[in-house]
């Protein structure tokens, strides 16, 4: 694969809408990308971006110019300590208002959402779905643990995984390394090497949650709520690997139809997962998926937690990351 024409290719903007059954319903079909759907209506949302037609699709600018690299080939990701300077130091009071809109309307569709070129369509479908096989071979909590060196070994050394393929490691690599402040993400980066991994002596087993965390500040945080909170109380998500914010990163490019601007208003690129350094998901036992819904912020658990002077959410309301209202993300000091 030439690699300059993929980095050209994977971070240019589309006009296009997409929407319908998602990706993932069509791992083994051979349905084009590219379709004709409908998308968000609200006038209040999309009345500067009139939704053009599949006939009339073509790539166009990203909406933030003075972020935009030249001749699309990514910048490293900036490591900054407050985003939201950053945000507003480039967009004026109309833009940033037009920002928090996507931020409160995350999984809806806008005109100028930034997708993945629609050529990488099967690439992103066989990445994930080897790495998923790699999930599936060693286990839910390993897979929390893996380093991207033993995701290699596990690919070459087991016939049911198989090993990675150049064009896929160049795919898992160009996610990685890009600036995702180019589809809307202003988060810092956490781990600047793909290679980072954190030592399995550094970890507690959370048991019957499947989860670990890491010693010390987060795993005494934890227990801190439990104490305080009550045993309703329960670890969702803990210590997250690079290789498993790859993989969840993918899986929700393929829910979001290819949208990498949809994808990182719920979930954090890889590499820019404080998951990596400590942060962690909490929710209600018997909750489920409205753990990660808003539907956790109207819990009784969720009252308690807001009155402890010593918890922080990493996403609140209307925050300038790019990322949508997390009541559940706990956040480290």
């Amino acid at each position: 694969m030439n690699k300059r024409a993929f980095l050209e290719g994977f971070f240019t903007a589309s006009a296009v809408a997409f929407g319908g059954q998602f990706m993932w319903q069509r791992i083994n079909q051979q349905t084009p990308l590219l379709k004709t759907a409908s998308i968000v209506t609200d006038a209040s949302i999309l009345a500067e971006n009139p939704t053009p037609s599949l006939e009339s699709f073509r790539f166009t600018a990203i909406e933030i110019d003075s972020i935009q690299p030249a001749k699309g080939i990514p910048t490293p990701a900036p490591s900054l300590d407050s985003p939201s300077n950053f945000v507003t130091a480039q967009l004026d009071d109309v833009a940033v208002e037009k920002y928090l809109r996507k931020i409160r309307n995350f999984d809806a569709i806008f005109a100028n959402d930034i997708y993945l070129d629609p050529r990488y369509e099967a690439l992103l479908l066989k990445t994930t779905q080897r790495l998923t096989r790699v999930e599936n071979y060693i286990g839910h909590g390993n897979f929390n643990l893996l380093s991207f060196d033993d995701m290699l070994k596990h690919g070459r050394n087991f016939s049911k995984i198989g090993a990675f393929t150049a064009d896929e490691l160049n795919f898992i690599e160009e996610v990685f390394f890009a600036n995702p402040n180019r589809y809307g993400f202003f988060g810092k980066k956490i781990s600047q090497e793909i290679t980072d991994f954190i030592p399995k002596n550094d970890v507690a087993k959370i048991s019957n949650t499947g989860h670990y965390l890491l010693r010390g500040e987060s795993l005494n945080l934890y227990q801190h709520i439990k104490n305080d909170v009550g045993e309703e109380v329960i670890l969702t998500s803990g210590v997250r690997s690079i290789v498993k914010q790859i993989h969840l990163f993918l899986a929700k490019a393929i829910e979001a139809n290819g949208n990498l601007s949809r994808a990182s208003r719920s979930l954090a690129p890889p590499g820019h997962s404080y998951h990596g350094v400590g942060d962690f998901d909490i929710g209600k036992v018997g909750f489920g998926a409205r753990n990660f819904t808003a539907d956790f912020s109207t819990t009784d658990e969720y009252a308690k937690l807001s009155r402890l002077a010593y918890v922080d959410i990493r996403y609140p309301t209307d925050n300038l990351f790019g990322v949508r209202f997390e009541p559940w993300h706990i956040k480290l000091s």
